[in-house]
């Protein structure tokens, strides 16, 4: 009678079912377990170890897409920043002025103060749309944006009265 593997210290029934089996079944039964075994590592290992490949791929190539439109966007900003135009001049007072009187805004001007850099404007009476015309020249032509707005409905119809603050 064979004799067990003497590294296995199997339990006893274990020990006394394999010594009953010839060299063959022996064969047999270690060739099946290393298949079960081989068949649990690759459902327990290399399945989710391809899955995870599969996944890192994609994700690298999301990545290296976001990475090429960042560095596109990023190029096209530096193309604007060396494509912009140059400083206004220091003192913007006659760029508010000429602005105003292209626009039509000086006669519905009716105050105008200088403090800090900063130009305070109120219009009595001005078209809602003038307004918003004049507004979008100043800040595309005098470089002066509104810090401060306060906005008030006038009884005719498209008319507000309109106090600014400017400043570059």
């Amino acid at each position: 009678m064979a004799t067990p593997f003497p590294a296995l210290h199997a339990p006893a029934p274990v020990a006394r079912w394999w010594s009953t089996k010839s060299s063959v079944e022996r064969r047999i039964v270690a060739a099946v377990t290393l298949l079960a075994v081989a068949a649990l590592a690759w459902g327990a290992v290399w399945q989710p170890i391809s899955r995870d490949i599969a996944l890192t791929r994609a994700g690298n190539a999301r990545n290296s897409a976001a990475l090429a439109e960042a560095r596109r966007m990023t190029e096209e900003m530096a193309g604007l920043a060396r494509a912009a135009p140059p400083a206004a001049a220091a003192d913007p007072r006659p760029d508010l002025e000429r602005v105003l009187v292209e626009q039509n805004l000086r006669a519905p001007l009716t105050q105008q103060d200088w403090k800090d850099a900063r130009a305070r404007l109120v219009f009595g009476a001005v078209s809602y749309e003038a307004l918003i015309g004049g507004l979008e020249a100043l800040q595309r032509d005098a470089r002066l944006r509104v810090v401060e707005a306060t906005l008030t409905a006038r009884v005719e119809p498209g008319t507000v009265r309109a106090e600014l603050v400017l400043t570059r």
